[in-house]
């Protein structure tokens, strides 16, 4: 392939590797930011289809197998220059810093990298800074399983350490769900990792989003994620919502800072996941990339900050500074189901369901740990219930435009 979309050239020639893609609606916005950056390498398992004209050049490969993935990328480093590599799926994480090692492209510190892709390294980091947190404990054996979860008591999250696909946390309600949520995860993390027990924690979900400013790392945005009954046990988002003015934000500033200062985490976005309880904040998790383009977007529509294109610069080793200009919030809402959720029959040709709400239909069904995705609604508003009111509405206008149908 030899397809080359416009960039910029005001840093060092080379290309930029991504590893992994999704949905066209879901991933364009990326690619095209990252495009902005510089000439893009796409590593992924199937020929690329509507990336093809934002790419340079794409190779295939099993994005599961990292000597493979390494292997591909030497061979076309052997010939043209490389200057990063980055991903948005925590399962390519320890791909992408393999590739980094291996072809001297720039990377955080390793102490950095093992700290955040090992779930219970990082929480114990975290407790030994001072840093409250889920406390999540490691287990190798289902044995070790067991005393995890007397230990921190039910319900609680049983988790990969280092997961390999997404949504492979599953809450676990009492004893007899918990071999059974055990095997899941042991199946779902990357071999000798193990996996986690965690207590599923009450409170107000939400994720803190940081950003390069010449003062250091600072968050500049918060999601909040209602999580899908269907999915359950499985822990899959139904609705994100991001609201520039986030009443959460006093609550969240200083723990999602303080936890990367513990980790090490000095420049680049990243990403906190917590839980806002009764006495106060404490961490989920913590990933040095994007884990969620259709999230970045979001961002950007109601902050001004562009975390893509802030995370293709620092995959290049270069820093990118945006000014923030607030405004509103705006939301997504996953249309998914156990089987195929069924969308309206012109929802190709009348995206627009209500004048605050937009439908984003996919060519086919795209899997969500249990459920399958068929679209997603995008809407707009001044404030986090204004949001999630459109939301709700979109969906029964949707359901309606179904059984009448």
């Amino acid at each position: 392939m030899n397809t080359h979309a416009p960039h910029r050239d005001d840093g060092p020639a080379g290309y930029l590797v991504v590893l992994g893609s999704g949905p066209q609606a879901e991933w364009e916005y990326a690619l095209q930011r990252l495009a902005t950056v510089g000439p893009l390498l796409l590593i992924d398992a199937e020929p690329p289809t509507w990336q093809q004209p934002l790419l340079a050049e794409a190779r295939t490969a099993s994005l599961m197998d990292p000597s493979q993935v390494l292997s591909t990328v030497q061979k076309f480093a052997s010939t043209r220059p490389l200057v990063g590599a980055l991903t948005f799926h925590p399962a390519h994480a320890r791909t992408v810093d393999l590739l980094r090692r291996e072809l001297a492209l720039p990377a955080p510190p390793t102490a950095t990298i093992e700290a955040t892709t090992l779930r219970h390294r990082t929480a114990q980091l975290l407790t030994a800074a001072g840093v409250d947190n889920s406390g999540a404990l490691h287990a190798d054996t289902y044995d070790q399983a067991l005393e995890a979860a007397h230990q921190v008591g039910f319900p609680l999250v049983c988790k990969p350490a280092s997961p390999r696909v997404r949504y492979a946390a599953r809450q676990v309600r009492g004893l007899p769900e918990l071999a059974e949520a055990f095997s899941a995860a042991t199946a779902a993390t990357w071999h000798g990792t193990g996996t986690v027990i965690e207590p599923l924690l009450d409170g107000i979900e939400a994720t803190a989003y940081t950003a390069d400013f010449p003062s250091g790392p600072r968050v500049v945005a918060i999601s909040h994620a209602t999580f899908d009954p269907q999915a359950e046990p499985a822990l899959v988002p139904v609705e994100v919502v991001v609201d520039a003015d986030d009443v959460c934000a006093p609550a969240v500033e200083d723990a999602a800072s303080r936890a990367l200062a513990a980790l090490g985490h000095r420049s680049g976005p990243a990403q906190i996941r917590l839980r806002i309880t009764s006495t106060g904040p404490r961490v989920i998790s913590v990933t040095t990339h994007l884990t969620d383009p259709l999230i970045g977007m979001l961002i950007q529509q109601v902050t001004g900050i562009d975390l893509i294109s802030q995370a293709g610069h620092h995959a290049r080793g270069r820093t990118l500074h945006d000014d923030e200009s607030r405004l509103g919030a705006t939301a997504v809402r996953f249309l998914q189901g156990p089987g195929s959720a069924a969308l309206p029959p012109n929802a190709a040709t009348h995206p627009h369901i209500t004048p605050y709400a937009t439908l984003r239909p996919y060519p086919a069904e795209c899997p969500a740990g249990p459920l399958q995705r068929t679209g997603h609604v995008l809407v707009s508003g001044m404030d986090y219930p204004q949001c999630t009111a459109r939301l709700r509405s979109a969906a029964a206008e949707i359901r309606s435009a179904r059984l009448s149908a």
